[in-house]
């Protein structure tokens, strides 16, 4: 293995190591009881991010127009698509 092959795949380790790390945001309004995605049409203004993990603990719901849960459990992270990216050889 070249040197440089050696440091890609310890790259590529730490980015897939640490992206599990970060957390997905959703966003919530003072009033409501559910959560949403960034982009749901139910929501437009009033809203702040905070964590998926957070709304659950604070009791709120999935938004069912958006599905800001399915969204959260499908969306192909940074770390995944830098895998795949790996394994077939592409660039993106």
């Amino acid at each position: 293995m070249t040197l440089k092959k050696v440091v890609s795949f310890f790259l590529l380790f730490f980015l897939l190591s640490t992206a599990k790390l970060k957390a997905q945001t959703v966003y919530v309004t003072e009033s409501g009881k559910k959560y949403h995605a960034k982009n749901c049409s139910i929501v437009k203004t009033g809203k702040k991010g905070i964590e998926l993990a957070e709304a659950k603990k604070q009791g709120y719901e999935p938004c069912k127009n958006c599905k800001a849960d399915e969204i959260a459990e499908t969306k192909p992270s940074k770390a995944a698509a830098a895998k795949e990216a790996a394994k077939t050889g592409s660039k993106k």
